[in-house]
């Protein structure tokens, strides 16, 4: 699994398909265009890009259905998938949420911390992970 985030519109998207010269063989669900979060994952093809998971993870908590528990079954569930065949590869996509003023509501304080933890959890089961800052990557890992 390979995780890439950084802030919004900087150019995370159009790096990754730069990174893995993507092509129409890949399968790329987005939450910024209402596909949902994959669950149980099925693909045509061995590449599957998952973009705004903080978004699914919004989504979710609006209708309190996620917690940290929750987020280390999907990802393994990912796992499971991305493990079953040598040649497939997951990249997951999101915006960095953390940084700035705390929030004060606590529906965006909740989201705020739910999101970091499954980012870390992410991080911790990646092979790969960078950060896209102004289309600048760093890879951390």
């Amino acid at each position: 699994m390979h995780v890439v985030t950084g802030g919004a519109y900087h150019g995370k998207s159009a790096w990754v398909k730069k990174f893995y010269h993507l092509n129409s063989d890949v399968t790329w669900l987005s939450a910024y265009n209402d596909d949902p979060c994959p669950i149980h994952m099925t693909s045509p093809t061995n590449i599957i890009v998952l973009e705004g998971v903080e978004e699914w993870i919004r989504q979710s908590l609006k209708n309190n259905t996620f917690n940290r528990h929750d987020g280390r079954q999907l990802i393994n569930q990912w796992l499971a998938w991305e493990q079953e065949k040598s040649e497939r590869q997951i990249v997951v996509i999101g915006n960095d949420i953390s940084k700035g003023i705390v929030p004060i509501e606590r529906e965006y304080r909740e989201w705020r911390d739910v999101t970091g933890w499954f980012f870390q959890d992410l991080v911790l089961h990646s092979h790969r992970f960078d950060v896209i800052w102004y289309g600048i990557h760093k890879q951390l890992k």
